[in-house]
């Protein structure tokens, strides 16, 4: 099997819709999508994005909706044996749909996010109503390979540079890099300046996403650098799409 014609990738991560409203997603982490001893944070930022895209859906209608915004926050990462994520919408406007998303795991609270979308009217009617709906249900397809490099993720020379080649299964429905492997790209970036530059390995434990741009014709380059002291902790991640002049 290609790349080309693999299942999409949400699919890999080990996620099952429960049919319950007030808990309508659940996690079952698995090594291919775990790092350095914890569920990567990619997985995490994915379920906060689809969850808050539950909320949005319901609210936007035939609206063509975009992450904006997504942050997260891993008190104490880990791999929990399952994770159930629970939503509640904070803002519905005409523009903006803003959720809150709590990720409890086995005993307790895992992960806290938030995602805000925007919505922009189409420009036609989807060819089918089910284009824009969202699965009633989610088949896993497991990852034999960890998931940065079943999906094709290539360090530079230098710590902290990444790049994403764009293949179709790395695109959402408008053919832009899909949000989550975006957080992917952040994540991958980072955790090779930490690893690298502290020789030790790491996990990451929060994150905030800004979407400036869509990213479609790729590679997408990752470079992470320090905020202050190395010590801190903290380091910023910029990502640019080379195929579309940086």
């Amino acid at each position: 099997m290609s790349r080309d014609d693999a299942p999409p990738v949400f699919t890999r991560y080990g996620f099952e819709r429960t049919g319950d409203p007030d808990r309508p997603l659940e996690l079952s982490p698995y090594p291919a999508v775990c790092v350095n001893g914890a569920l990567r944070a990619t997985v995490v930022a994915s379920a906060i994005d689809l969850v808050g895209g539950f909320v949005t859906r319901d609210a936007a209608g035939s609206d063509v909706t975009f992450t904006t915004d997504l942050s997260l926050r891993i008190p104490r990462p880990a791999t929990p044996k399952r994770v159930v994520a629970q939503a509640t919408p904070i803002r519905v406007g005409r523009k903006l749909v803003t959720t809150r998303v709590t990720l409890h795991g086995d005993t307790e609270p895992y992960a806290l996010g938030e995602t805000t979308f925007l919505r922009v009217p189409r420009s036609a009617p989807p060819a089918a109503p089910d284009a824009i709906a969202t699965p009633d249900t989610l088949p896993f397809h497991p990852l034999a390979l960890p998931l940065d490099e079943a999906v094709g993720v290539e360090r530079g020379k230098r710590p902290g540079e990444v790049s994403l080649p764009l293949a179709p299964i790395l695109l959402n429905p408008e053919g832009s890099l899909q949000g989550a492997l975006v957080a992917l790209v952040v994540e991958c970036a980072a955790l090779d300046l930490a690893d690298r530059s502290r020789d030790t390995p790491h996990t990451l434990t929060e994150m905030d996403l800004r979407y400036l741009a869509s990213a479609s014709a790729g590679p997408v380059l990752g470079c992470a650098s320090w905020v202050g002291a190395r010590d801190s902790g903290m380091i910023r991640v910029e990502l640019r799409d080379a195929g579309r002049d940086d």
